[in-house]
C-alpha cells in the first residue's frame, strides 16, 4: 500500500500579485480587527442617546419626505413625484452626512487629548496609522448607521416611478463615499487640535459652507454640462451621477467622466486627509514628511494623466488641456502650503533610524527637510506642466492655440516656482510653519490683485486703452487674459504674449533665487540647531562640591594639681 503524501498549499502571504496580499490582509482584518475600532464601537453601544438620535432623525426625515410626496402627488404625475422625492431625499441626506460626519469625527482624537487618555493609547504600542484607521472606521460606522436607518425612506422614491432601483442603490453607495470623505476631513482637523469643542466648531465652520458650495457647483451647476454630454441626464437636477451611471451610453466619455474623475475626486482628498491625520498624530521628532511626499508624487501625475485622457476623449481637446494646466497650477500652489509645514531637516531620531536600517538615498531624499521638499515640488510642477502642454501641442490645430497653451503653461510654471521658492525662504527664516503660510497667502493675494488695484487707483481703466492692461502683467490672472486674446484672435495678442512671457520669466528667476537662498539659510540654521543641541547634551555636569571637613572641638586643658 502506497503512502499518499499531501502537499500543503501555498500560504496567501507568499502568493504573487496583489490578490494574495489583499486576501491575506482581509483575513487578518477578520481575525484581528482594529482594537481602537472595537473600543469605540463598545463605547458608542453603551450610550443611550445613540438610538434616540437615530430614531428622531429617521422620524423627521420620514415625515418630511411623506409631506413632500403628498403635496407633489396632488398636482404632478407619479413619475414626477418619484423624481422629486429622489432628489429631495438625497439632497437632505447629503447635508446630514456632510455636517454630522465631520462633527462626529472631530471629537474623537481631540477628546483623547483633553481626557488625558492619549498617552495611554500611545503606550499600547499601536502605530499612528493603526490609531487613525481605528478612529476612521469607528466614525464611519457611526455615520453609516444614519444611512442605514434612512434607507427605507429613500426607497420610497422608486415606488412612485420615474427612478429605478439601481439609481437608488448607486445613490446610497455614493452617499457612503461622501461620508468617508467627510469623516476623513473631521479626523484631520481633530488630530491638530486638543479641545473637542474647538475642533467641532472649526470643522463645522469649514464643512458647512464648503458642502453648500460643492452642492451648488458640482450638483446643480455641473448637471447642465453633463446634460449636454449625456442627454439622458436632466439639467438642473442636483443628484445626477447615479442617473448618469444608469442611463448614459458606455464609451470613452463614460469611462473618463463617470468613472475616472469621480474615483480621483474621492481618492486624492481622502488620501490627503489620511496622511495629514497621521502626520499630526506623530511626534515632532518623528518623520512626518515622507508619507505626504508620497501623496504629492502620486496625486500630481494622476491629475495630469486624467486631464490628458479627458482631453483625448472630449471634442474640445485644447480647452481641456488649458483646464489641465490651471489644475496643475493650483496643485503646485497647494503643495507650497504643504512645504511650509516642513522642518528645516531630519531630527536626530530620524537620522539614527536611517543609519540603523541602512535606508537608501531615495528614502533619505524624501525625508524631512524644507529645501528638498521645495525642490521636489518644483520638479513635480515642471513635469506636470510639461506633460499637459505637450499633449495640448499634439491636439492643437493652429498657431494661436499653441501660443495660448505655451503662455498659460509658462506663466503657471514660473509663478509656481516663485511660490515654492518664497515658501522655502520664509520657512528657513521662521521657527514654526504658521508664519510662512500666512506670508505665502498674503503674497499670493497681493500678487494677484495688487496690479489691478494699482490700476484702479491710478484711473487706468477709465482711459479705454487696451494696452494699459499690460500694466497688470505681473498678476497671475493676466495669464488668462493672454489666453483669451489668443483664443479670440483679438488684437495685439503677440504683445500680450510677450508681456506675459517677461512676467513669467521674472517670477521664475525670482523663485529660483529665493529657493537657493532659502536652501543655504535652512542648512545653516539646521546645522546651528544641531550643534547647539549637541553642546547641551555633551556639557559635563558640575561635580557636587565636597563637604567641608568639620573641625573637631579642641580638647580642654587638664587642670594641674597644686604643688
Amino acid at each position: 500500500m502506497s503512502v499518499q503524501t499531501h502537499t500543503p498549499s501555498m500560504p496567501p502571504s507568499t502568493r504573487a500579485g496583489l490578490v494574495g496580499r489583499a486576501e491575506n490582509g482581509l483575513r487578518g482584518l477578520l481575525r484581528e480587527p482594529n482594537p481602537v475600532w472595537i473600543r469605540e464601537l463598545r463605547q458608542s453601544a453603551r450610550l443611550t442617546r445613540t438610538p434616540v438620535i437615530l430614531a428622531v432623525v429617521t422620524s423627521m426625515m420620514t415625515l418630511l419626505i411623506a409631506s413632500i410626496g403628498g403635496v407633489l402627488s396632488a398636482t404632478a404625475e407619479p413619475a414626477q413625484v418619484g423624481i422629486g422625492v429622489f432628489h429631495t431625499f438625497f439632497s437632505l441626506a447629503f447635508a446630514v452626512v456632510t455636517w454630522v460626519g465631520p462633527a462626529v469625527a472631530a471629537a474623537t482624537i481631540a477628546s483623547e487629548r483633553s481626557g488625558r487618555t492619549w498617552e495611554a493609547l500611545l503606550l499600547t504600542g499601536l502605530s499612528a496609522a493603526s490609531i487613525a484607521r481605528g478612529k476612521f472606521l469607528a466614525s464611519l460606522t457611526y455615520v453609516a448607521l444614519y444611512v442605514v436607518m434612512l434607507a427605507p425612506v429613500g426607497g420610497l422614491s422608486f415606488l412612485f416611478g420615474g427612478v429605478t432601483p439601481a439609481e437608488v442603490v448607486l445613490a446610497f453607495a455614493l452617499l457612503l463615499l461622501i461620508a468617508g470623505l467627510s469623516v476623513a476631513f473631521g479626523l484631520a482637523v481633530s488630530s491638530k487640535l486638543s479641545s473637542p469643542a474647538v475642533s467641532i466648531l472649526v470643522t463645522l465652520v469649514v464643512a458647512v459652507p464648503v458642502s453648500i458650495v460643492l452642492y451648488s457647483a458640482l450638483g446643480v451647476g455641473l448637471s447642465f454640462a453633463v446634460h449636454e454630454l449625456f442627454p439622458g441626464v436632466t439639467g438642473g437636477a442636483p443628484v445626477w451621477l447615479p442617473t448618469a451611471y444608469v442611463r448614459a451610453d458606455f464609451g470613452a466619455e463614460y469611462a473618463v467622466f463617470l468613472l475616472l474623475f469621480p474615483l480621483l475626486a474621492t481618492l486624492i482628498p481622502g488620501w490627503l486627509f489620511y496622511e495629514v491625520t497621521i502626520a499630526n498624530m506623530a511626534s515632532e521628532s518623528d518623520d512626518r514628511s515622507t508619507r505626504l511626499r508620497y501623496w504629492q508624487l502620486g496625486s500630481g501625475p494622476a491629475l495630469a494623466f486624467a486631464l490628458v485622457v479627458a482631453a483625448a476623449a472630449s471634442p474640445s481637446r485644447v480647452d481641456w488641456c488649458l483646464a489641465g494646466q490651471a489644475v496643475c497650477w493650483m496643485f503646485a500652489l497647494f503643495s507650497a502650503f504643504l512645504v511650509a509645514g516642513e522642518p528645516l531637516g531630519p531630527s536626530l531620531r530620524v537620522t539614527t533610524r536611517w543609519e540603523r536600517t541602512r535606508a537608501p538615498a531615495r528614502t533619505r531624499w524624501l525625508g524631512p527637510g524644507v529645501a528638498r521638499a521645495a525642490l521636489l515640488a518644483s520638479l513635480l510642477a515642471t513635469a506636470c506642466q510639461a506633460v499637459v502642454t505637450a499633449a495640448g501641442f499634439r491636439f492643437a490645430s493652429s498657431r494661436d492655440e499653441r501660443y495660448a497653451l505655451l503662455s498659460l503653461g509658462g506663466y503657471a510654471l514660473g509663478f509656481s516656482i516663485f511660490a515654492l521658492g518664497f515658501t522655502c525662504w520664509a520657512r528657513a527664516r521662521a521657527r514654526a510653519s504658521t508664519v510662512p503660510r500666512v506670508l505665502l497667502g498674503s503674497v499670493l493675494f497681493l500678487a494677484t490683485l495688487g496690479p489691478y488695484v494699482a490700476m484702479a487707483i491710478g484711473g487706468i481703466f477709465l482711459e479705454g486703452n487696451s494696452r494699459m492692461l499690460l500694466v497688470a502683467a505681473p498678476s497671475p490672472a493676466f495669464a488668462f487674459a493672454v489666453v483669451d486674446r489668443f483664443k479670440s484672435a483679438g488684437g495685439e495678442a503677440d504683445l500680450y504674449g510677450i508681456a506675459g512671457a517677461v512676467a513669467a520669466v521674472g517670477w521664475g528667476l525670482l523663485g529660483l533665487g529665493l529657493l537657493a537662498t532659502g536652501t543655504l539659510r535652512a542648512r545653516v540654521s539646521f546645522a546651528n540647531e544641531r550643534a547647539a543641541r549637541q553642546n547641551l547634551e555633551t556639557v559635563p555636569q558640575a561635580a557636587p562640591a565636597a563637604p567641608e571637613p568639620v573641625a573637631e572641638p579642641a580638647e580642654s586643658p587638664q587642670p594641674t594639681e597644686p604643688a
